[in-house]
């Protein structure tokens, strides 16, 4: 099987020498699936065979500059210009202890293709490109899993050996599948014991990149459920089964409107700054985290949910990473969720617009109400709720930036006052009179707050 794919110069150059040097060069990788999806091809990655390490590295320096990015993974960088390429050689990963880093790594040049794609979690991961006559060689049948929409462990025995490709697949599939191959989920379920092995930086680029890089997250969180790795996050797990009232969530219980939210969310990423763009999508993964813990199982009623949900969201998140300013704007996702939409709703004044503003910016807020209140049908990217044109209505009105108080502690030096805890209680007053009436003069401001504690 021949494809057709445009190769840099650069690279074909190189591709051309080493080939000259009896070395068989292939792509492999995310950009073969790229190259066969006819997507635009971001990482180069070349897998290099017949020549060792050091014959390698003295090749490709004629090229470009080189560095060596892993000696002990046989992984050497070229950079030619802006572009950079991987080059490796294949090698053998033999388990020597828990975790996915409990290998030892062989390098070896002389390995068939199979016995090299072995080692790689997917077959449609173990697909590889000929950079010289652009021949596809699949030794585990990738292409037609691709083409299925299939995702499959290559080899059962090397498979189990990282417990991270568990968390792969969770991200990989609503990206480049549509379903887990059974044998491959009753594999997932028998390494659930070395979970614990797993750094959180692993778990959080993980869920990273299933939030913020495929379409439709929920197929890679029920993948999780299938495999019953949900189970150790707690808080997603608890979702599950914890009823709705089914007038206003005729979807079902709290995991499928979650589900439906995240994937709302998704579509409306684009819409998000990117300073924001992680935090929203986390946040509408754990906007409804307090439903479990308030919901009365005879009324359905969850009272300030929005505000349980917020412990709950943070333990989640402390799981994940120690990233303070994102751990921070996904709470606030989670504890404002449900306030643009009442402002909206209730027609509110524009201090309440602005104190929300300062917590969650409301050019965020719309698309929170907007992944929430949309149903999973709707075309949730161009067909806007009503609530959501008021909120970017008041967005225009208030601006992006955030409301800082008008006056504060270096205009009462000037005024000749001596810092203090009074301080704070006269910016306080004065912060409350800017939002509520809108001036922002620290004169009329200061003047205000002396005439009323007068």
């Amino acid at each position: 099987m021949k494809i057709e794919v445009q190769i840099p110069d650069i690279l074909k150059k190189a591709v051309g020498l080493l080939s000259e040097n009896n070395c068989r060069a292939y792509l492999v990788g995310g950009a073969v699936l790229d190259a066969l999806m006819r997507k635009p091809i971001k990482d180069w990655d070349v897998e290099c065979y017949g020549l060792n390490f050091n014959s390698l590295s003295e090749l490709l320096k004629k090229f470009g500059k080189t560095s060596l990015v892993g000696k002990a993974f046989g992984i050497i960088k070229l950079r030619a210009g802006e572009d950079e390429y991987d080059f490796s050689i294949p090698r053998r990963d033999n388990k020597i202890g828990i975790g996915h880093t409990g290998f030892s790594v062989e390098l070896d040049p002389d390995l068939s293709i199979k016995d090299a794609a072995r080692r790689r979690d997917l077959t449609i991961n173990s697909i590889y490109l000929n950079l010289q006559t652009l021949e596809i060689e699949d030794p585990f049948n990738g292409v037609e899993d691709l083409k299925d929409g299939r995702i499959k462990a290559t080899d059962p025995v090397t498979f189990i050996e990282d417990p991270l490709r568990v968390l792969r697949i969770m991200q990989i599939l609503p990206r480049k599948g549509r379903y887990v191959d059974p044998e491959t989920i009753d594999l997932c379920k028998s390494m659930i014991d070395e979970f614990d092995a797993l750094p959180r930086e692993r778990l959080f680029g993980e869920f990273s990149k299933l939030l913020n890089k495929s379409d439709g997250p929920s197929l890679g969180l029920h993948f999780l459920a299938d495999c019953g790795w949900i189970n150790k996050f707690p808080e997603l797990a608890a979702l599950r089964g914890t009823p709705q009232r089914p007038e206003q969530h005729p979807e079902g219980d709290v995991w499928r409107h979650t589900m439906i939210a995240v994937d709302n969310a998704a579509k409306l990423r684009g819409f998000i700054p990117d300073d924001w763009k992680a935090a929203y999508m986390f946040g509408m993964l754990c906007h409804d985290m307090g439903k479990p813990a308030t919901t009365d199982p005879v009324k359905l009623t969850a009272h300030n949910h929005e505000v349980a949900g917020v412990d709950v969201a943070n333990t989640f998140m402390h799981r994940l990473t120690n990233n303070i300013d994102l751990i921070e704007k996904t709470l606030s996702v989670v504890k404002n969720h449900r306030k643009p939409y009442i402002l909206a709703r209730d027609s509110s004044s524009p201090g309440a617009w602005k104190r929300l503003h300062i917590e969650l910016p409301l050019h965020v807020a719309a698309y929170v109400t907007q992944a929430d209140r949309s149903p999973h049908f709707a075309n949730v990217a161009e067909e806007f709720l009503s609530e959501t044109e008021t909120i970017l209505q008041k967005s225009d009105e208030f601006g992006k930036e955030k409301i800082h108080p008008a006056l504060n502690g270096g205009y009462l030096i000037k005024k000749g006052l001596k810092p203090g805890p009074h301080f704070k209680k006269i910016i306080s007053a004065a912060f409350e009179i800017q939002l509520d009436e809108g001036i922002t003069d620290p004169d009329i401001l200061y003047t205000r707050v002396e005439n009323h504690n007068m």
